[in-house]
C-alpha cells in the first residue's frame, strides 16, 4: 500500500510540474536556494486572450484553452524542454534547468518555430469546427539566471529568476508591436546559429537602460528558397 501511495504521488507530481523537475526533488533534499546557470526562458502568451474570454462560455473557454495548451506544451517537450508554468494563457518555459545541454538555445528557437506551426494546425482545426481561431506571441532569451527552489518553508516551486527572464517575457510583449509571431535576442541568436533571422530593431525595453537587438526567427538553415532568401537580403 505504501508503494502504491509513493507511485501516485509521483504520477500527481510529474503532472503538476515537469518530470524532469519531479525527478530532481525526489532524489535530492528539497530545501530552498538556486545556483546560477545559462538557461534559455521562452515566454509564450495569446494574444487578444481577455476579449475573448469576454465572448465564451466558462466551459468552452476552459476547454479551447487546455486544447491549446496541451498541444504548445507538446511542441515544447518533443524539443526536451520544460514548462516551468502556465501563467493563464501564457507559457514559460526553461531550455537549460535543471539540466543543461550544448543545444539549449538550439532547441528553444526549433520549439518557437514549430509551435507556430502547430497553431496553424489548431487554428485549421478550430475553424473547422466554428470556433474563433487564435494568435500568439513568443519570446526568447538566453541568459545567467538563478535556477532553484524559491518560495516559503512550507511551499515552493522549482523556477529561475533574474534579468534575463524579464527580457524574455518583455520581447514576448513586442512581438505585437513588430507583427510577427516570435522573437529572440541576439544571446539567443549566437547560441543558436543553425536558423535564419531577420533582424528586426535595437530597442530599450521597459526595466533596462542598455538597448537590446532583437530577431525574428525564419527557419532552419536550407530550409528556405533562394527567392526568400533574396528578399531577407534586400531586408537587411
Amino acid at each position: 500500500r505504501g508503494l502504491a501511495d509513493r507511485d501516485r504521488v509521483q504520477s500527481l507530481l510529474g503532472k503538476v510540474i515537469a518530470p524532469q523537475i519531479a525527478a530532481e526533488l525526489l532524489t535530492r533534499d528539497v530545501e530552498l536556494g538556486g545556483e546560477e546557470r545559462t538557461v534559455t526562458v521562452l515566454f509564450c502568451d495569446i494574444r487578444g486572450f481577455t476579449p475573448l474570454s469576454q465572448s465564451m462560455e466558462p466551459k468552452d473557454l476552459v476547454a479551447l484553452l487546455n486544447q491549446y495548451l496541451t498541444r504548445m506544451t507538446d511542441v515544447i517537450e518533443s524539443n526536451q524542454g520544460i514548462v516551468d508554468k502556465y501563467i493563464g494563457d501564457a507559457i514559460m518555459a526553461l531550455f537549460g534547468a535543471p539540466l543543461a545541454q550544448s543545444d539549449d538555445a538550439t532547441r528553444a528557437v526549433r520549439s518557437a518555430l514549430g509551435m507556430s506551426q502547430e497553431l496553424a494546425r489548431l487554428n485549421r482545426d478550430l475553424s473547422n469546427a466554428g470556433s474563433p481561431g487564435l494568435a500568439c506571441g513568443i519570446g526568447i532569451n538566453t541568459a545567467n539566471v538563478v535556477a532553484g527552489n524559491m518560495g516559503s518553508e512550507r511551499r515552493m516551486n522549482y523556477t529561475v529568476i533574474g534579468d534575463g527572464v524579464n527580457l524574455a517575457s518583455r520581447v514576448e510583449a513586442l512581438t505585437r508591436v513588430y507583427g510577427v509571431e516570435a522573437i529572440v535576442t541576439s544571446a539567443t541568436k549566437a547560441g543558436a546559429p543553425d536558423f535564419i533571422y531577420r533582424e528586426l530593431d535595437r530597442v530599450r525595453v521597459r526595466g533596462r537602460d542598455e538597448p537590446a537587438q532583437i530577431f525574428e526567427p525564419i527557419g532552419e538553415l536550407g530550409a528556405l528558397p533562394e527567392e526568400s532568401l533574396d528578399r531577407l537580403d534586400h531586408w537587411h
